[in-house]
């Protein structure tokens, strides 16, 4: 890889535009890992009292709307040129978090399956439109060689706020850390709306962009943009994040497990656990910038069978007591790794006319459907009684499949740097 022009290291422009990227992705991401994922989970549960059919349902009504709406949003956002410059999705994404803090203290509001489901749809939409906007932002404040950098710092940030915020899982617990996490981050985007130009001129412009890509009579299709390395993205990444959520929501909610995992009441476990997502997320973010997104899904795979097999001896044979924090470090390592691909290849691929369809189908697809998805097996397999350790097997067989099946699209489509092309999106 050649060097970047700019050392962010040394000039301060570049670094500020880099720190920008990773304080509002990381705030974005904490907010569907914890409040979305889980803090409405509980809620529906807890607070409402609902049979966990009726809180499938409603998952899946948010998965499915928040996934329409994020391709509409890809779609929209090429055909019409709204991403031209990161000045306009700064206008855009301060509206929108503005918008989602609001309908996120409404949660508390709620006290019926009805209202729930009103409730998620508001809660969708703003979220579906932002993810475009907010993960292409990778292409506008991070240099091509610096981005494998900013998505791991992204991925090591946003889960370091997930293991201790909330510290206690509980129905009042995940609103209050979602607005504390979210509040900063809409200031920082309304300052930015009025005046990106402390970000330097080049957040003020599309710089190098031709203006005839966003010519509003061209025909823009959805899916036209799924060339192979793509497609090989969009597989390994679904099966990134069904084989993670198929394994871990399980686990989670496995009492034995409680105490190694992000409900441990135990300050030790949980920055051993965060501190790790840290260094795990800065070390992806190296191999990609060095080696490619390939490896980090060959790396994913494998940790993710290791720790799944490890789970299944550990019940089966009651493994040593080294395995107690060790297994789920290993989780952790395998999460770094695929998360950090995921805000990363997407903008990598893309050039500034095609970055919203990339990003709505690589994060909506295979992000976004892939978690809800493996979560709601999980729960039914927990529902109909499925042993933890035949579950665990079963993810970790997946695993081994997908291992498998990345080697086999390696040497497929094997070129001399196996690369997503570094002047992709300049």
């Amino acid at each position: 890889m050649s060097a970047p022009a700019n050392n962010p290291l040394t000039d301060s422009g570049v670094l500020a535009r880099a720190v920008v990227y990773v304080v509002v992705l990381s705030a974005a991401y904490y907010y569907t890992l914890t409040f979305v994922q889980l803090g409405v989970t509980e809620v529906a549960m807890e607070r409402l009292g609902l049979s966990m059919e009726l809180v499938a349902v409603a998952m899946g009504l948010l998965a499915a709307v928040t996934l329409a709406v994020t391709l509409g949003s890809g779609w929209a956002m090429d055909r019409f040129g709204w991403g031209r410059t990161p000045w306009r999705k700064f206008r855009l994404l301060f509206g929108l978090l503005l918008l989602q803090v609001g309908v996120t203290v409404a949660l508390t509001a709620v006290s019926s399956f009805t209202g729930l489901l009103l409730w998620i749809v508001a809660c969708s939409v703003p979220l579906g439109v932002a993810i475009p906007f907010a993960f292409s932002l990778l292409l506008d404040l991070v240099a091509p060689a610096w981005r494998g950098y900013a998505a791991g710092a992204v991925a090591g940030c946003a889960f370091f706020l997930a293991v201790f915020l909330p510290f206690e899982w509980t129905v009042g617990g995940f609103v209050p850390a979602a607005v504390a996490v979210l509040a900063p981050v809409v200031l920082l985007l309304g300052v930015l709306s009025v005046s990106p130009g402390v970000l330097g001129a080049g957040v003020t412009r599309a710089v190098g962009v031709d203006r005839s890509q966003f010519d509003r009579h061209s025909r823009v299709e959805l899916l036209d943009i799924l060339t192979v390395p793509a497609l090989v993205g969009l597989v390994l990444l679904f099966g990134a994040f069904f084989v993670d959520s198929l394994g871990f929501v399980r686990i989670v909610e496995t009492p034995a497990y409680v105490d190694s995992t992000w409900q441990s009441p135990d300050y030790g476990t949980r920055l051993a656990i965060g501190g790790t997502h840290v260094a795990g997320g800065l070390a992806a973010g190296f191999v990609y910038a060095r080696a490619g997104h390939l490896w980090l899904f060959a790396a994913s795979f494998a940790l993710f069978g290791t720790a799944q097999c490890l789970y299944v001896y550990d019940i089966v044979a009651g493994g040593p007591a080294v395995l107690g924090l060790g297994t789920p470090l290993i989780y952790v390592l395998a999460v770094s790794c695929y998360t950090t691909v995921t805000f990363a290849l997407w903008p990598d691929l893309a050039t500034r006319a095609t970055v919203g369809r990339y990003t709505a189908v690589g994060v909506g697809v295979g992000g976004w459907l892939a978690t809800f998805t493996s979560t709601g097996l999980a729960l039914l397999s927990d529902r109909r009684g499925l042993a933890l350790e035949l579950h665990l097997f079963i993810a970790g067989s997946l695993s081994v499949g997908f291992l498998v099946l990345t080697a086999s699209l390696w040497y497929l489509t094997a070129t001399p740097t196996n690369r997503p092309s570094q002047s992709a999106g300049r």
